[in-house]
């Protein structure tokens, strides 16, 4: 068994090693080649008819579809599972910020504790044509297997940047980025223009009375109407 196979049964265990990430199903591997993710290898079941692109240089095991099965859950990951590494460029937070157009959207989410709901920010953000999301190490890691499976593919599309909360306000504030807060109870402000951020915080805890007064204004409403919202003043 190759080094890769190992770390990926490792990460179906545990996911302890936070560099990679588990690939599930052919659509998902698919994504990540074509975001340009570096992907190590797929385990394909032999009953599966798909044939990897030449191009891709991974390595490819078939293994027996019971064995297949005994790995995940099979109704998940259809016969495929692959292993990526995680990009190095996630910590890169101020120069990520400086590089965004002057009428960008990012997604900020400062501390989420349920890995599904990072992925459906993420498929959000993506979906309303962000221009990436930033989340506060404190939280749960977008790369969790459950958060990367709601996400549907939006994780190898978008930028994706992770760091402390201190550095998130102080790149945000340094890029001049207006921090929008979002809670379904805050009422719209002043529309303005410029680079902007959608602010959000746990669904059950709310922002916190940190980032609430980072913020320069607030927006309510459903978060996806809130993002079509701040899209638009982008000139998304």
């Amino acid at each position: 068994m190759t080094d890769w196979q190992t770390t990926l049964r490792e990460q179906l265990t545990d996911g302890r090693d936070p560099s990679w990430v588990v690939l599930e199903g052919q659509g998902m591997v698919e994504a990540a080649l074509a975001g340009w993710w570096e992907v190590a290898g797929v385990v394909i079941s032999e009953d599966h008819s798909w044939e990897v692109p030449v191009w891709s240089g991974m390595e490819v095991a078939r293994v027996a579809p019971a064995e297949m099965a005994s790995l995940a859950d099979a109704s998940i990951h259809g016969g495929v599972l692959g292993l990526a590494k995680k990009p190095s460029e996630t910590g890169e937070v101020a120069a990520f910020l400086r590089s965004l157009d002057a009428e960008a959207l990012v997604v900020v989410c400062p501390r989420l504790d349920d890995p599904r709901v990072a992925g459906e920010v993420i498929r959000l953000a993506a979906e309303h044509d962000a221009a990436g999301v930033l989340l506060g190490a404190e939280g749960v890691s977008p790369f969790h297997v459950e958060a990367v499976r709601a996400a549907g593919g939006a994780t190898f599309q978008l930028p994706i940047r992770i760091a402390d909360g201190g550095l998130l306000l102080r790149s945000l504030k340094a890029a001049g980025v207006e921090l929008c807060g979002w809670e379904q109870a805050f009422s719209g402000e002043a529309v303005t223009s410029g680079r902007r951020a959608l602010v959000m915080g746990d669904p059950e805890k709310g922002l916190g009375p940190f980032w609430k007064a980072a913020c320069d204004r607030q927006v309510g409403g459903e978060v996806g109407e809130a993002l079509e919202e701040l899209a638009v003043e982008s000139g998304e």
